[in-house]
Parts: structure tokens; C-alpha cells; sequence
């Protein structure tokens, strides 16, 4: 089916900028003494593990049926936000749900509480790049292809040695419609347990869709529902993702 094919392929297409990690300093030694010391208080440092999460800008959109494709006919007037331009469902995507926003309503839902990794601290990374703006970028391109070749290898993506480390990876949001199955928006990711080993010792892979009805909005009086109900069904992937794909 070619919307499987087109979300495999996606979820290949990403990229990293490592994020520094800090570590706790060890202890120091105090020195020996016959009169007891006061004890120390403990040293504040940052939870020692981690969960590194990528949003994405890779938005997909497929359409069959009478008016098939996201060109001028497919497009839908949002001129409310943008006086009167005309935005295809790609375009509404990236602005309705931008990395920010994902983060915002992951962090809504409790990301780490979600994926049963309560008490890990969030580092959020660049967000995986829009399959078309690969192609003409040599350097963006050879960052996608270092990522790819490390989490083929089971390698972390970043430089954190933390001996409590998982990944979440966005690879895409995908708006497709169907006369038969309606809307859906489907969202992919790749969720990696590396606990204290170098290598993933866990690897969930694969997306998951929500019904949407009101996305795109029709009109201007409907931007504002269109938006939230956008938002709520990729919470609603995110979920779903964990229930089905992460928690077996």
C-alpha cells in the first residue's frame, strides 16, 4: 500500500545536532580527621537519566479520490491567520503543529510519564528535517545519513554517557484522506531504551493514526477548532504509539 511505503520511507529521513549532556562530578574526598564533620549536604546535579526527544518538520500529506493532490484545488483558505493566503494542508500542518507545539502537547500529556520514564529528564533536539529539503542540502544530507547509519548500529545519537539514556524520534506527521476511511492524521516514531549500555536494548518503530474532522478548516470561523483538533489527535498518536507499539 503506498501510504505504508511513503511512511517507511519517511521514517528514514532524519537528523541530529547532539545536545550537551552534563554529568554529576563525582564526590569529592574529605579529608581525614579525628573531630566528626558535619555531614554533607547532598550535591545538586541533573537527574542522571535522560530521555532526548526529536519533534519533526517532516509533513506528508496523501488525498485520493475526486479531488486528489494538495495543489490550488486542494488547498484551503486560512484567512483568518494570514489575510486571505491560500495554505495547502502541508503548510496548515507546519503551522497548526510545529516542533514547539508537539513539544508543548507531548509535555501536555506527560511524555516521560507515558513511556513509564517517570523522573527522566527532557532534552529536546533538532527537529528531524522535511524529506524535500534533503535532497538540494549536501550537509543536511550527510547529517541524515550519520543519524541513520547510527541507529541502524543501535548507537546513540547523542554524546550523553548517562547511565540512564532513552531516545524518542519524530519521523513524520502525515495527513491522508481516503473517500472510504475519511481523515487521518498518522504520525511516526522510533522510541529507543538504552538504560546504561551503549547500544539500544529496546527499539519500537512505527505509527499510528486518529480520525480528524475538522481539519483543514473550510472557513476562518474554523481555524481555531481545526487547530486544536489537529493538536489533540497527535497527543492521541503519541498514546496510542506507546500503548501499542512501545509497551508489547
Amino acid at each position: 500500500m503506498k501510504l505504508y511505503r511513503a511512511a517507511a520511507t519517511a521514517a528514514l529521513l532524519l537528523v541530529a545536532v547532539p545536545a550537551a549532556a552534563q554529568e554529576a562530578a563525582p564526590p569529592a574526598a574529605g579529608p581525614a580527621a579525628s573531630a566528626p564533620e558535619p555531614a554533607a549536604e547532598p550535591a545538586t546535579s541533573d537527574p542522571a537519566c535522560e530521555l532526548h526527544v526529536w519533534p519533526t518538520q517532516n509533513y506528508l500529506g496523501f488525498q485520493s479520490g475526486l479531488l486528489s493532490g494538495f495543489g490550488a484545488i486542494g488547498a484551503v483558505a486560512d484567512m483568518a491567520a494570514h489575510k486571505g493566503k491560500v495554505k495547502t494542508v502541508k503548510e496548515l500542518m507546519a503551522d497548526y503543529l510545529g516542533p514547539d507545539a508537539q513539544m508543548e502537547e507531548l509535555n501536555r500529556i506527560g511524555i516521560a510519564e507515558t513511556l513509564k520514564l517517570k523522573g527522566y529528564r527532557i532534552v529536546v533536539e533538532e527537529p528531524t528535517p522535511f524529506n524535500e529539503d534533503i535532497k538540494g542540502n549536501p550537509a543536511l544530507k550527510a547529517k541524515v545519513k550519520a543519524m541513520n547509519a547510527r541507529v541502524k548500529a543501535k548507537k546513540r545519537l547523542t554524546d550523553s554517557n548517562h547511565p540512564c539514556y532513552a531516545e524518542l524520534i519524530t519521523t513524520h506527521i502525515f495527513y491522508h484522506k481516503a473517500m472510504m476511511y475519511g481523515s487521518n492524521l498518522f504520525t511516526g516514531w522510533i522510541f529507543r531504551d538504552f538504560g546504561d549500555k551503549p547500544l539500544a536494548v529496546r527499539t519500537a518503530t512505527g505509527h499510528v493514526k486518529n480520525p480528524l474532522e475538522r481539519f483543514p478548516p473550510r472557513s476562518p470561523e474554523q481555524v481555531e477548532v481545526a487547530r486544536a483538533e489537529l493538536r489533540d489527535a497527535f497527543a492521541k498518536d503519541f498514546a496510542e504509539y506507546v500503548r501499542k507499539k512501545v509497551k508489547p
